[in-house]
């Protein structure tokens, strides 16, 4: 999890293939290059834009000028912003992108990827205001015994939906949504996934909510963000580790 500010974007590596799962802001996008091809990689098999707002989708156009990507995927609708023109004129000859418009499968090497779109999007989109968080694509992962979710941007509406699917969204480790703001939703929700680990996407300015860290404290969940550094999660699909660098 790339240290951005508050914004995401986020590496995987599973064997020998590789996604990224967003492309934090505009201004991200030279070192976000760099730093990806400091690791190594040239390529992607998949690019996921979990929704478009800027501090998301922002250096996506960027990423898809400079690194070969074999799959596009998106959520279902359309963007308001720059940052999403941008990046829809860039994908627009790539024979592989499209939105994800239903519960969806992927292999990522021998990790299977589950994407989740919103349930009922009419739940955010008639209220007439800022809906892109709530349209964001939840990812499930799971590589030998552990499972990783990460949540994107989505806030109380899309929470509440999630709590009633009936989905087993039990995991070892969650990338918490929208930068840690905490409500009660997602104090219900935490109580679903019942995570060893929890990871934010936060600046040094605006730390995750003292409500969100005392929960996952009381639940006995190491708690780690990246206002110090790039946080790194390896696995064998037995063990997890977690330490913060930063990959400059």
């Amino acid at each position: 999890m790339f240290s951005v500010g508050k914004a995401d974007a986020i590496l995987v590596r599973a064997d020998n293939s590789v996604m990224l799962i967003d492309c934090g802001e505009s201004v991200d996008a030279d070192r976000l290059v760099s730093k990806l091809k400091k690791l190594g990689i040239t390529h992607l098999d998949i690019l996921q834009i979990t929704h478009f707002d800027k501090d998301h989708v922002g250096g996506a156009a960027q990423i898809v000028r400079n690194i070969d990507t074999d799959h596009i995927i998106y959520p279902d609708y359309e963007g308001t912003r720059a940052e999403y023109f941008m990046f829809m004129e860039a994908i627009k000859e790539h024979k592989a992108a499209g939105a994800v418009k239903e519960i969806t499968t992927l292999a990522l090497g021998t990790a299977e990827i589950t994407i989740y779109p919103a349930d009922d999007p009419g739940d955010f989109i008639s209220d007439n205001k800022e809906y892109d968080n709530e349209m964001s694509l939840v990812t499930r992962m799971k590589y030998g015994d552990n499972v990783f979710l990460l949540c994107g941007d989505v806030e109380k509406k899309r929470v509440k939906q999630m709590n009633k699917s009936g989905i087993d969204w039990k995991c070892d480790w969650i990338k918490l949504p929208h930068h840690g703001q905490y409500d009660k939703q997602l104090e219900k929700f935490l109580e679903l996934c019942i995570p060893a680990y929890a990871v934010a996407t936060v600046p040094d300015s605006e730390p995750a909510d003292s409500e969100l860290t005392d929960l996952l404290s009381s639940m006995g969940a190491a708690y780690y963000d990246t206002s110090g550094g790039d946080v790194v999660t390896s696995g064998d699909g037995k063990t997890i580790t977690i330490s913060v660098s930063d990959i400059s």
